[in-house]
């Protein structure tokens, strides 16, 4: 079992212990309701739990869930997926609303960019709601670089690109 650790957080492969977490996650309609495939059933995200073990299981990276060292409270999650349109390897986080604001994602992002590096990954790609402001500035932040805004129907996606050897 992959785990990560940084000042605040413990990061670790996500597991069958996180569904319940990961089904109020994915069914916030303040978190889900910003993610490409919108609020999540307990089904739907039964099979996007599976689908996030696969990848552990067939490629040695993937999503971790994010808890607070100090409290153990569930933050969310983050990690690293194939991205299904053909993107490549990209970077995915979500926070429930109350850990917001607290700096936790750009904290678990510079540690997931340095388990990418460890592995080999490159180049890391991140993918966010056009209209998403706020991943958008986190983006930035962490060096990723704008690629392209695409239209995909009923929403346009900003695309990042993290080449290795970016500013962190």
């Amino acid at each position: 079992m992959t785990r990560l650790v940084t000042a605040r957080l413990d990061l670790t492969e996500i597991g069958e212990s996180d569904f319940a977490d990961l089904c109020a996650l994915t069914g916030h309609p303040d978190v889900g309701g910003k993610l490409k495939h919108g609020v999540l059933t307990a089904e739907e995200t039964r099979s996007q739990l599976d689908g996030y073990r696969a990848t552990w299981s067939e490629r040695g990276y993937g999503v971790f869930a994010m808890r607070r060292r100090d409290s153990g409270a569930f933050v969310g999650i983050v990690g690293l997926w194939d991205h299904d349109a053909g993107i490549g390897v990209a970077m995915r986080y979500a926070v429930m609303p109350e850990h917001r604001g607290q700096g936790f994602t750009k904290e678990a992002a510079k540690i997931i960019l340095d388990f990418a590096a460890e592995k080999n990954i490159h180049p890391v790609m991140a993918v966010t709601r056009e209209s998403n402001l706020a991943s958008r500035r986190i983006l930035v932040d962490l060096g990723f670089s704008l690629c392209e805004v695409r239209e995909t129907g009923d929403r346009s996606i900003a695309i990042y690109q993290m080449t290795s050897g970016s500013p962190r």
